[in-house]
């Protein structure tokens, strides 16, 4: 039952999601179609020449990763977010090395074949086969750091996405050593991956090279640092300049260059858009957020890049359940500060583990919204918020919207929950990550 539940939770967004993935799809569909159009240059067997193929599915993998990793806005739109564009580029990165050993294993079975018989394979020229396999061994090992080290916070994980330039330039030098196309001609199949080769070299100089510095070009100025909640400060700032334009709900990369000298790092913002200053709302996680939570002073100066996410609940029906644990009120706190249409019924509950570690809990408590009522829940006296409590409040028979922000096991129950009630679910809205908020 967990798995319809969770599909049927998915399936608002599944066709703004379902762009991104079908554009990866076209990409390998292409790339098949340009191989069997173009001839070999030398005599090779069909082994020698799948196993090419293998190889130029790899390498549009690793170009579709390295744009990902750019953030471009775009992707956001074409993967419903950025958190679920990370998705598919972990996908994609698992998809490439499958590639690359199918290469690796169809290149050795073709040397086994048809040595000695007029035949050369691809990787048979002179010192490609050490840098496929140099270029192999990288790959696997940086795929499965990433795939297993799941504490690895956020800085590591983007030295670590850095890292991947390394083995896709080398895998690169064997392509253009190793072709049987002619990675230099003018076929189809070349032309293609020339083409696909420059959007992956460009993305990795444009991501390890100048995304520092020319992503954060908006700039602002903090004048005011306060607690909110243990271990949870407010930071506000004042536009130095032009101010960012955002919608609630959404994170940026936010960059404190000196003197705290803190890696960029996401962060969702917790003002409204229409409010003069900007606020983020963070907790101390024991990564460099904690110099975010004790270093940060008044008139200190930070950056941001462009906003990112779809966190929307405009976008949704009319009657809506919102649910936030811990400092995952963040993007709430965006929406109820916003202007509310009047045709919109909210439902919001908000889970804390004692009033020490509730964020915002008299601003909440003095909502004075008709079409947005307000549920606090401390787990520490009432428990774990459950689907039953939420039942309890919400009874409606029209189509709602879930949004949702918070730990994952809380999620997953919640979700189950409802999906399996009596309310009519049109959607259950989440990301896929917290970058920490």
């Amino acid at each position: 039952m967990r798995s319809t539940s969770e599909a049927a939770a998915r399936r608002v967004g599944a066709r703004t999601t379902a762009l991104g993935h079908l554009i990866v799809l076209g990409l390998y569909a292409i790339t098949f179609v340009v191989w069997a159009l173009t001839p070999t240059k030398d005599s090779v067997s069909l082994v020698s020449q799948v196993a090419q193929l293998c190889a130029a599915l790899a390498l549009v993998s690793f170009a579709a990763i390295l744009a990902i990793s750019t953030r471009h806005r775009l992707i956001d739109h074409l993967f419903a977010g950025l958190d679920k564009a990370y998705v598919g580029h972990k996908w994609l990165g698992v998809s490439a090395v499958l590639f690359v050993i199918i290469h690796v294993g169809l290149v050795q079975l073709n040397r086994a074949l048809f040595t000695g018989h007029g035949r050369r394979g691809d990787g048979d020229h002179v010192g490609t086969v050490g840098i496929g396999n140099l270029a192999l061994i990288l790959f696997l090992a940086l795929i499965l750091v990433a795939l297993f080290a799941k504490r690895v916070n956020h800085e590591h994980w983007k030295s670590l996405h850095a890292v991947f330039a390394v083995p896709y330039i080398v895998g690169l030098v064997h392509y253009v050593g190793s072709s049987s196309y002619g990675a230099f001609s003018l076929s189809p199949l070349s032309l293609w991956l020339g083409a696909i080769n420059l959007v992956g070299l460009g993305s990795v100089i444009y991501t390890v090279v100048l995304y520092e510095w020319v992503a954060f070009g908006t700039r602002y100025q903090v004048t005011g640092v306060r607690s909110v909640a243990k271990g949870v400060v407010e930071i506000t700032g004042r536009p130095l300049g032009k101010a960012l334009n955002f919608k609630p709900g959404q994170f940026t990369f936010v960059k404190f260059p000196d003197p705290v000298r803190t890696p960029s790092h996401p962060f969702t913002i917790s003002s409204s858009p229409k409010a003069d200053l900007i606020q983020f709302t963070i907790k101390n996680l024991g990564d460099h957020t904690a110099a975010l939570v004790g270093d940060v002073e008044v008139g200190q100066e930070f950056a941001l890049t462009a906003p990112h996410g779809v966190f929307d609940y405009t976008k949704g029906a009319k009657h809506q359940i919102w649910l936030a644990g811990g400092i995952g009120v963040t993007p709430f706190r965006s929406f109820y500060s916003s202007e509310i249409a009047e045709d919109f019924s909210i439902d919001f509950f908000y889970a804390y583990h004692g009033e020490a570690e509730g964020v915002y809990l008299d601003e909440m408590a003095a909502l004075a919204k008709p079409n947005l009522r307000v549920h606090l829940i401390d787990d520490t006296s009432q428990g774990f918020l459950s689907a039953a409590m939420i039942l309890e409040q919400v009874t409606t028979t029209e189509p709602i919207d879930i949004y949702f922000c918070g730990p994952k096991p809380m999620r997953q129950a919640l979700m189950t929950g409802l999906i399996d009630s009596e309310l009519t679910i049109a959607g259950f809205h989440y990301e896929e990550f917290t970058f920490g908020r």
